[in-house]
């Protein structure tokens, strides 16, 4: 059932275009970026958060609509100090709401809008720990890239294939 978006309390980009998401998906789309980020420094003082943050504002010059969409709602939030240090969800949860995600967007909205946000996730998770050399890092394009940090961004990439090849 097609949902109006509108801007305001909801965070929706008021674009007056239809998305057939609930209200509770379209809180996920917008939630996923911030968990993303924090699975993604799991609680390691070494990486660098502000990249990710980067990240996820860069977004904004996504192709898609929607991407755009959920950068706006995200930095339309007034957040809390509780909305920010609550409790963080496990790497197998954060994939499985990722999964979840690129599949409802490849059904509903398409491949195209699936990939583009899917790929941003990516961006996100492998913008942070880029700062300081480590053990377990590998060399990525000139870029130092922890070897745990890639495993999580490879998870993301398989829920996205999976998303996409259903």
């Amino acid at each position: 059932m097609p949902s109006k978006p509108a801007s305001g309390p909801s965070g929706r980009p008021g674009t007056g275009v239809d998305l057939p998401l609930r209200r509770q998906e379209w809180d996920l789309l917008v939630r996923l970026p911030r968990t993303v980020l924090v699975a993604a420094c799991a609680g390691d003082e070494q990486v660098d958060a502000v990249a990710g943050v980067e990240a996820i504002a860069a977004g904004q010059r996504s192709r898609a609509l929607l991407v755009r969409g959920v950068v706006a709602a995200i930095f339309a939030e007034q957040l809390t100090d509780n909305d920010i240090d609550g409790p963080s969800l496990g790497t197998a949860a954060v994939l499985a709401d990722c999964g979840f995600a690129m599949r409802l967007l490849a059904e509903r909205l398409g491949p195209d809008i699936a990939l583009a946000y899917g790929e941003w996730l990516m961006d996100i998770a492998a913008s942070v720990g880029r700062t300081a050399w480590q053990a377990g890092r590998i060399r990525i394009g000139g870029v130092e890239i922890p070897l745990a940090e890639r495993r999580f961004v490879n998870g993301i990439a398989r829920e996205l294939s999976r998303a996409l090849h259903r």
